[in-house]
């Protein structure tokens, strides 16, 4: 398959069960600590590696993240772009979960927000014209990320998570594709947030595209499903899989993962001059494969624990 360089952010989630919140003045006592692996890139590269690409991860941890890199390697990842940064910690979070299953997180970002221009420069400098280079909103330099990704004419595929009001001064006409949820169509177009029909977000995406004639929009619906615009085609609605959700952390992310692959194999038979009908049917169909994945993490517990393989998915659409 084709590589993919994921240029993340990486971070350890501090996970505590508590009685009620922490309210101001209040020493509280946990009953229970977990540790986990966490960060959209960590999670993203995860999703790539199990969807079956060549996945290559650049970011930064401190010397208390160690084990992030090593969990990556163990994913078949090539970490060889993962520095160690001695003078600051790592991105962690501190979440508090209460009886109810809400939580409440404090999040500092350390060494994500830490990526020098030489860095980005360096880590994307071997990659060949047309591979696929994914960037989220969790880091630093998305801005020179972009630009020297297209210098090199790189396929630059955007996930605007977390949003903030940088995303729509980003170049997005000069990107292969963006991938995001509701809030962030909806902030790029500075909608305010409401419930829509599928048609209305039909109508979104098509305005979005009509800005960015020449981006691929995929924008997740949560159950309800992805609305998808290719350039050329006709948007549509992909129906979700009804499934009983017991944790939807990284479902997103997930997604995302599958949904490159999807994206690339596309690209790929567009390079190999396919009609644009074919080239569609591929695309969708690749989508279908990252619902299900979406769909099948969210009957697990945890984020990058929760992701399953490609053979998995397989398996399950097989099963329908």
């Amino acid at each position: 398959m084709a590589r993919v360089l994921n240029i993340g952010s990486l971070n350890i989630d501090n996970v505590y069960q508590v009685p009620h919140f922490v309210r101001g003045g209040e020493t509280l006592a946990a009953y229970r600590r977990a540790r986990h692996v966490g960060g959209k890139g960590l999670n993203q590269s995860v999703a790539l590696a199990r969807a079956g690409l060549e996945v290559l991860h650049a970011g930064r941890i401190g010397t208390d993240g160690e084990f992030l890199k090593e969990f990556l390697r163990k994913e078949g990842v090539d970490v060889n772009r993962v520095e160690v940064d001695d003078a600051e910690a790592s991105g962690h979070c501190f979440i508090q979960i209460s009886p109810e299953g809400e939580n409440s997180i404090l999040y500092y970002p350390g060494t994500n927000v830490r990526l020098t221009k030489d860095f980005i420069r360096e880590a994307i400098r071997t990659l060949n014209r047309g591979e696929a280079l994914l960037i989220q909103n969790e880091t630093n330099g998305v801005k020179d990320t972009i630009r020297y990704g297209l210098e090199r004419n790189l396929r630059i595929i955007f996930n605007p998570s977390p949003y903030d009001s940088s995303v729509p001064l980003q170049p997005l006409d000069d990107l292969a594709a963006v991938i995001m949820n509701e809030t962030e169509l909806e902030g790029i177009l500075d909608l305010s947030k409401r419930d829509r029909t599928d048609d209305q977000y039909l109508e979104l995406i098509a305005e979005l595209g009509s800005r960015y004639p020449n981006t691929a929009l995929l924008v997740t619906l949560g159950s309800r499903g992805c609305a998808v615009r290719y350039p050329g085609c006709i948007p549509v609605v992909i129906p979700a899989f009804k499934v009983h959700a017991v944790d939807t952390t990284g479902a997103g992310d997930t997604f995302t993962g599958f949904a490159v692959r999807a994206l690339i194999e596309a690209w790929e038979a567009e390079d190999e001059e396919v009609p644009l009908d074919r080239i569609y049917e591929k695309l969708l169909t690749g989508i279908r494969f990252a619902q299900m994945a979406a769909a099948i993490s969210v009957t697990r517990a945890g984020a990058a624990q929760s992701i399953p393989k490609w053979v998995e998915v397989d398996a399950a659409l097989a099963r329908l």
